[in-house]
C-alpha cells in the first residue's frame, strides 16, 4: 500500500479530469429532481450494502463516495459552485430493500441520480424504476444484466467490469503462462453462473481444457469435498468464482486437499477481504482485477498514474487501509459530476444522454461508455495481480 504523503496539487488531475467540467455553469433547464435551477444542493442517492453478507463492500462503496464528494465539494462542486449531497441508505443486501430504497431516494428525496451497491441481484429488479422514472442509476455491481440489453436499460450504467473481460484477461494470462487445463469452482447462483460460462467460453478460445468443474451454495460454510474432486483431476491451475469469505474458505480448502498449482480469482474476491480471510492460504494466489489496487507498482509518471496514486493516498490516509472495491465508488462520484456538467443541469433525459457518451479516465481506469455500451470500463484497466508478502502486486 502506498503510505507516502497525499500530494493534494494532484487532487485536481483527478477531480477536473479529461473533460474539464468542475466549474460548468449552472442551467435553467434543471428538472424537479436535485432542486430547482440555481439553487441549493443537488440531490444524490445511493443504496449500498451497509448490513448483510457483503456488508463490508458496501461499506467501501461508502467511504470512497463520501470522499470524492467532499473532494469534489472542496474544489468547486457542480454546476457553478452548487454542492453535491449525498444520501445513504442501507439496502440490507436484499432486493426487497433495494426496491425500497431506491423508490424512497426518487419520490421523496427527489434525487437526480442513484447509486447501487455490488449486489447484482439487488440491481437488476431496480432498473426499471430507473426508466420509469427516468432518472439515471450507476451500479457498482457487475453482472452483465444489469446494463444488457441496453434498450431496456437507457437509464442504466455500470463501472465494475463485465464476468467474459474478467475471464478473457484471466485465461489469456493462464495461456501466456502455458497452461493446459484448468479446474473451475463457482457459487451457484446468477454472479457465479455467467462467471462459470464466461470461463468456459474464454477457455475454449485460448484452448485450454477445462478438466473438472464444481459448485458450491452461497450459504455454503466450507467447499473441501468440492477442493478434493477439482485437485483429483489434476489441473494445471484452479479458477475461483466467488465474493468472501467463500473465496478465502476455497483457497484454505485447496492448500489442505494438497493443491500446489495455481489458484486464480475474479475480480468478486474481495482484495484486501481476501487477503484478510485467506491468512496463509492467500500467498501466491492472483487476481484479476482493475490495476489500480497495485498502484504502487506502477512506474509512469503520466497523469492519470498520478492521479490514481493520489487517490490511493487519500483514501488510505483518512481510513487507515485501502480498498480495491473504493476505485469504483470514486469512479461513480466522478461520473456524475462530469455528466451534469455536460447536462448543464439535472434533467434526467440529458444527464443520461450525457452519461452514455461519457468518456474520461477514472481512478479504475478508462471509462468509455457508447449508446451500444454502458458497461464502459475498459479491458486495459484490469490486470492479473498476486499476493506477495501479504499485498497484491502486478503478476508481471
Amino acid at each position: 500500500m502506498i503510505r507516502t504523503r497525499t500530494t493534494r496539487a494532484l487532487t485536481g488531475a483527478l477531480l477536473v479530469g479529461s473533460l474539464g467540467l468542475g466549474g460548468c455553469a449552472a442551467s435553467e433547464e434543471d428538472g424537479p429532481a436535485g432542486g430547482k435551477s440555481g439553487g441549493g444542493d443537488v440531490v444524490v442517492g445511493a443504496s449500498l450494502e451497509l448490513s448483510g453478507p457483503t456488508q463490508s463492500i458496501g461499506t467501501a462503496y461508502k467511504k470512497a463516495l463520501e470522499l470524492q464528494v467532499a473532494s469534489i465539494n472542496a474544489h468547486g462542486g457542480v454546476l457553478g459552485g452548487r454542492k453535491l449531497k449525498l444520501i445513504v441508505k442501507d439496502n440490507q443486501t436484499k432486493p426487497a430493500q433495494n426496491i425500497t430504497n431506491v423508490n424512497d431516494l426518487i419520490n421523496n428525496e427527489h434525487v437526480a441520480a442513484v447509486v447501487t451497491g455490488g449486489c447484482s441481484a439487488c440491481t437488476v429488479p431496480v432498473t426499471s424504476i430507473a426508466e420509469k422514472r427516468h432518472v439515471p442509476l450507476i451500479s457498482l455491481a457487475s453482472a452483465t444484466a444489469i446494463t444488457e440489453p441496453v434498450a431496456e436499460r437507457q437509464y442504466t450504467f455500470k463501472i465494475s467490469p463485465n464476468p467474459a473481460q474478467d475471464a478473457d484477461v484471466l485465461l489469456a494470462a493462464l495461456k501466456k503462462k502455458g497452461v493446459k487445463s484448468i479446474g473451475l469452482l463457482n457459487v451457484d447462483n446468477p454472479y457465479g453462473q455467467e462467471g462459470r460460462a464466461a470461463v468456459n467460453a474464454a477457455a475454449k478460445k485460448a484452448g485450454i481444457e477445462v478438466a473438472a468443474t464444481q459448485q458450491f451454495g452461497q450459504e455454503d460454510k466450507d467447499m473441501s469435498v468440492q477442493a478434493k474432486r477439482l485437485v483429483a483431476a489434476r489441473p494445471d491451475a484452479v479458477v475461483v468464482w466467488a465474493v468472501m469469505p467463500a473465496a478465502g474458505i476455497i483457497a484454505k480448502n485447496l492448500r489442505d486437499a494438497g493443491y500446489d498449482g495455481g489458484v486464480y480469482l475474479d475480480a468478486g474476491a474481495g482484495a484486501e477481504l481476501f487477503v484478510e480471510g485467506a491468512q496463509g492460504a492467500a500467498e501466491g494466489v492472483h487476481m484479476v482485477f482493475p490495476r489500480v489496487l497495485a498502484i504502487g507498482d506502477e512506474t509512469s509518471d503520466d497523469e492519470t498514474v498520478r492521479a490514481q496514486k493520489d487517490w490511493v493516498e487519500r483514501y488510505t490516509a483518512k481510513y487507515g487501509n485501502y480498498s480495491g472495491f473504493a476505485s469504483f465508488g470514486a469512479d461513480a462520484a466522478l461520473m456524475l459530476r462530469d455528466a451534469l456538467g455536460r447536462a448543464k443541469g439535472t434533467d434526467g433525459p440529458k444527464l443520461r444522454d450525457a452519461l452514455e457518451t461519457l468518456a474520461f479516465d477514472g481512478v479504475s481506469g478508462p471509462i468509455r461508455n457508447t449508446p451500444e455500451e454502458h458497461s464502459g470500463l475498459q479491458p486495459e484497466a484490469l490486470g492479473v495481480l498476486v499476493v506477495r508478502d501479504g499485498d497484491w502486486h502486478l503478476a508481471g
